[in-house]
Order: C-alpha cells, then sequence, then structure tokens
C-alpha cells in the first residue's frame, strides 16, 4: 500500500500548524467538512478550528443532557438462545451481519452462532489439541463474511492466526511476521486485515510503561501473515493501563481502564490513539481528523484519555478518562468517566447521559468486543441477572420488562441494538 508516513506526536494544534503536520496527510477536505462539529448545545462550548477541526476542551464542563436512544435510534432486542449446547459466560466478544450473529466465548474457547432473531444455530470448538489446526485459546477473533471465513487470533506466545470456515473446518494458519499482542483486528479489505498491538506496552514492571515500537498499527495479510505498519508513528506511547510490581513477592499486576483505541465504521476505521490529541477516521488509505482535545493533562501520572463509543452517519459518542497513578499504594486514583455526545446535523455537543424508554435508569455505556456490525449500529448487553435485578427494582417497562418475566436468571445475555435514524 502506497500510503505516505505520519509522525504524529503531542503537538498543540498551533504547533502542529507551525510544523507542517498536515503536509504528510492525505486529508480529504470534504470529509473534514461532513465530520465538523461546531458548537455545543448553548452554540459556545466548542470552538471550530480554520482547517475545519473541532477542538475540544477536556477541562471545560459542557452542558448536561439526557438523551432517549429511542428519539434517535430504533431499539430491538434480541435474547440469544439458551440451551444445553448455547449457555455462553456473560462476557463474550460479538461479530454481526446482517443476518447472523457470532459469539465467541473467551471461558469455554467456543464460537456459537445465531440467527438475528437470537435462535441458536450451532457452533464449534477447535481448542487445545496437537495437530497444528487448533488455536490454544480463543481471546480475539473476526469474521470475513463475503468469503466466509472467521479469524482466530491465537494469543501473544503463537502470534499466530488460524482460519476456518464457518462449519469449524481447519482452512489454513497464518504464521504473523512478528510477536505481538492484538488488541484489535478487523477485516480491512479482500487481501489485508488491519490490527492494533498492546505489546509496545510491556516495560520493565517499576510501574512504568516502556516504548518498544513506535507503529502499533499494522495490515496483515490473510494469506501469508506479512506485517507491514499502518503509516502512522507515535514518538511518545501512551497506554491505558499501568504495571506495577510486588517487590517482596516479584509479582506483577496490572490495572487497566479498557480504552478502545480503534473501531470499526461502515466505510472504515476510528483511530483514537490515547498517545494522540487527535482522533482520525481512516478510509480507503485516507486518514481524515474528527476531533482534536485541547487542555488535556500529560503528566507522567496524570493523562486524559479518550476513546469513541459509538460513530454514526450522524451521531459521535466519545468517552473521556482522567487516568491518575498513585505509584506509592500501586494503584489507578478512581476518576469519573464522561460521555460527550456529538449530533453533527444540529451542531451539539453536550454531556451525554443514555437512556432508553423501557428503562427508567440511565444506560450503562460499557466497552464491548464488537469486531463487526452492520451500518449505522451500536450495541449493548443486558446479562440476565442484570434485568432480573432491574425487574425487582420496578425500573423497567415495555418489551424490555416482557422479556425480563420471561427470562431464566441463568440465561444467556439480551442483546441490545440501536440502529440510528437517517
Amino acid at each position: 500500500m502506497k500510503l505516505s508516513k505520519i509522525l504524529l506526536q503531542n503537538f498543540s494544534q498551533a504547533e502542529m500548524t507551525k510544523k507542517n503536520m498536515y503536509r504528510s496527510i492525505n486529508i480529504s477536505i470534504l470529509g473534514i467538512i461532513f465530520l465538523m462539529l461546531l458548537f455545543s448545545c448553548t452554540g459556545s462550548s466548542t470552538h471550530a478550528l480554520s482547517n475545519g477541526l473541532i477542538e475540544i476542551d477536556v477541562k471545560k464542563e459542557y452542558p448536561k443532557k439526557d438523551i432517549v436512544l429511542n428519539d434517535i435510534a430504533e431499539i430491538t432486542y434480541i435474547p440469544l438462545e439458551t440451551n444445553d449446547s448455547s449457555v455462553i459466560h456473560p462476557s463474550f466478544e460479538m461479530s454481526l451481519s446482517t443476518d447472523t450473529i457470532i459469539t465467541g466465548d473467551y471461558f469455554q474457547s467456543k464460537l456459537f452462532f445465531f440467527n438475528k432473531k437470537g435462535s441458536y444455530l450451532g457452533g464449534f470448538k477447535r481448542c487445545c489439541g496437537q495437530s497444528g489446526e487448533e488455536y490454544n485459546r480463543l481471546s480475539l477473533f473476526i469474521v470475513d463474511y463475503t468469503q466466509q471465513e472467521l479469524y482466530v487470533y491465537d494469543r501473544f506466545f503463537f502470534s499466530r492466526i488460524l482460519v476456518y470456515d464457518f462449519s469449524g473446518n481447519f482452512k489454513r494458519r497464518i504464521k504473523l511476521s512478528k510477536q505481538v499482542w492484538l488488541r484489535h483486528l478487523y477485516v480491512y479489505d479482500d487481501k489485508n486485515l488491519i490490527g492494533y498491538s498492546k505489546w509496545s506496552w510491556h516495560g520493565n514492571f517499576d510501574g512504568k510503561s516502556d516504548v518498544v515500537e513506535e507503529n502499533p498499527y499494522y495490515f496483515i495479510d490473510k494469506q501469508t501473515g506479512a506485517m507491514s505498519p499502518v503509516p502512522i508513528t507515535i514518538k511518545k506511547r501512551i497506554s491505558d493501563d499501568v504495571k506495577f510490581r510486588d517487590e517482596k513477592t516479584g509479582e506483577s499486576m496490572l490495572t487497566s481502564l479498557y480504552m478502545n483505541p480503534m473501531l470499526k465504521t461502515k466505510d472504515g476505521f476510528i483511530i483514537a490513539d490515547p498517545s494522540l490529541d487527535t482522533v482520525y477516521h481512516f478510509v480507503n488509505d485516507v486518514l481524515t481528523p474528527v476531533t482534536v482535545f485541547k487542555n488535556r493533562d500529560m503528566e507522567e501520572n496524570l493523562v486524559d484519555l479518550h476513546s469513541v463509543i459509538f460513530y454514526s452517519d450522524r451521531y459521535l459518542l466519545l468517552e473521556v478518562q482522567k487516568k491518575e497513578v498513585d505509584y506509592a499504594r500501586k494503584t489507578l486514583v478512581e476518576h469519573p468517566n464522561h460521555f460527550l455526545f456529538c449530533d453533527r446535523e444540529t451542531q451539539e455537543i453536550c454531556e451525554a447521559t443514555l437512556y432508553i424508554s423501557d428503562k427508567t435508569s440511565k444506560l450503562k455505556i460499557d466497552s464491548y468486543d464488537v469486531s463487526e456490525i452492520p451500518d449505522n449500529m451500536f450495541v449493548s448487553l443486558f446479562t440476565a441477572g442484570y434485568l432480573k435485578w432491574l425487574l425487582e427494582q420496578g425500573t423497567l417497562k415495555g418489551e424490555l420488562k416482557k422479556i425480563a418475566e420471561n427470562l431464566d436468571e441463568e440465561a444467556n445475555s439480551v442483546m441490545m441494538i440501536a440502529k440510528f435514524k437517517q
């Protein structure tokens, strides 16, 4: 892929302009105009930069607003069928097409297939054998629905990807050209995958992160496993986690805020690296800036992180989280997270609390591993136990209440799909 190399550092917007950082970035001006977020709910909480980027001040208090997802999206609930063959741990990865739901249970190292109504279709487990056709443990998977192929990343120690068809038949093994710890993996095109490696943050177990590699994003050839960096070079890496070492026992501990630096969109990928002040949309080998953050704390033990929760044709939801490290107590200091909701059509940006009409309490915004999702959608999950508890609290109504009333506490989770209105 012929792409200009991009050197990105934590410069202020003025410094970036001064250093002509954008000369090496192929920017779609039309894309920037389309992505502009000019004002807050009051019309004065954001500042539109001269080049079309939106400046979000991390230290500013934005107007607070309650947003009912039903007002901007069509909500569908999908209870995943539960039987003796389809019991799934509440924490699972998922991939959705227009007619199929595939879930991966890390604890069982098994993949499950459901139709769009949640009926169980079957599944397979190709784990722990010695033939070379089995994965050691299911840790990350993606689906190429066009080729009917399922890719299973087989952990850091093996640095390989095993490919199966939808019946679980082994097709090929892809040995990665370097050892990486992949946190995200997606289908990029008919020849390549694209992934993000968190291996750069192994450190010396002294509570600080060492820089190992400056190119954490990779293209991966689907056939050979050859890896080439996405042309984003980050000189100073910042992690969403921190490692501590117990000097007496020698044991190491890892604490993470679990911020997502990548997100699949309908036509590309969001890159919201915690080391950068700018969030980018990567489409057809073009990086388009979406948002610029200013006034971030960037000290060794105090840094402001950001992540993109969803990105649709019209709406953008950003999470802002402060990471403060207490090295003396070997822990992260607890700080509340904030969600900034952006409506590009009405030019509103607010600190949002999300609700759905079938639930009187606020909607919990958790981070789920979704490797593929149809256009213009957002997915969330309700565990059976949580729905039963909400039912006891009297906070459910409508369709979700009916589902909870007929749900066994040991049943699989209920998926909530929000399809944003045009």
